[in-house]
């Protein structure tokens, strides 16, 4: 069976529950260090010097256990949120990429039976496409040789790689682009009528706008604060239910493009 977009987007959006899953394991949940005579146990237990001194990070629900050794030089500060809560930056950043990687596939897929269609059942944005005249004169020339042959693996090709070079589908007018390309009308009516809960057409362009406006900020501003004068760098706070809602979004998104595309 031939990959298909969804397929990709799954891939991809696994990536942002890793991070997730990273910051689960290695936030400290604990609020003091670790008593000397559980110190002492533990290293005798493991075989290490009884008076080596040793870190304990306790992950999510204390469903995990990290131990530092003094030589790795690392302390237990660098386990707090502030410090592991690039996971969760990345966690955001992921997901839109996900999204955006799947709207290309799923136009890439699509485009070449859409085309196929009579010149006026042809969406009009999708007709706006231009394709170099070196791409065209190959797939010309594959036909005159080989009359039996399918020129369109070219043609879908150029059109991948225009896409990609040209488009971004992240944000809501690049979404629209995307659906006006394969003849989706009422985009966000339509897409907020599949998704879960009751949510309007608004609700779900907003939200939209609201994760990929965090995306620009963590990956254009290093999430840091816009300041004309300051005496300190201030960073946006970003919390773990942030990063899940924005990967929650992100599928239920997906998953009802799908349905309407």
């Amino acid at each position: 069976m031939p990959i298909t977009p969804l397929d990709t987007f799954d891939h991809a959006i696994s990536r942002a529950d890793h991070f997730l899953t990273l910051y689960d394991i290695l936030h400290n949940s604990r609020q003091r260090g670790i008593r000397a005579d559980w110190r002492r146990k533990f290293n005798n237990f493991m075989n290490w010097p009884v008076t080596e001194e040793i870190e304990r990070i306790d992950g999510k629900d204390r469903q995990s256990i990290l131990i530092l050794r003094a030589g790795l030089g690392v302390t237990r500060e660098k386990f707090g949120h502030d410090y592991c809560s690039e996971l969760l930056r990345s966690a955001i950043a992921s997901s839109v990429s996900a999204l955006d990687r799947y709207l290309h596939d799923a136009l890439v897929q699509r485009c070449i039976t859409l085309l196929r269609r009579r010149e006026e059942d042809i969406p009009k944005k999708l007709k706006e496409l231009r394709l170099p005249v070196l791409t065209t004169k190959k797939a010309l020339e594959k036909l005159r040789t080989n009359p039996g042959s399918r020129p369109g693996a070219i043609l879908k090709k150029e059109i991948q790689d225009m896409l990609h070079r040209e488009h971004t589908f992240q944000n809501p007018h690049g979404i629209e682009t995307c659906a006006s390309m394969l003849g989706i009308s009422s985009l966000w009516t339509s897409v907020a009528r599949e998704m879960p809960g009751r949510r309007s057409g608004q609700a779900v362009k907003d939200e939209l706008i609201g994760i990929t406006r965090r995306r620009n900020q963590i990956v254009h501003e290093s999430d840091l604060i816009l300041q004309t004068s300051a005496s300190r760098i201030k960073t946006r706070a970003i919390a773990r239910r942030e990063a899940i809602e924005a990967i929650e979004f992100v599928r239920a998104f997906v998953s009802a493009f799908e349905v309407v595309a």
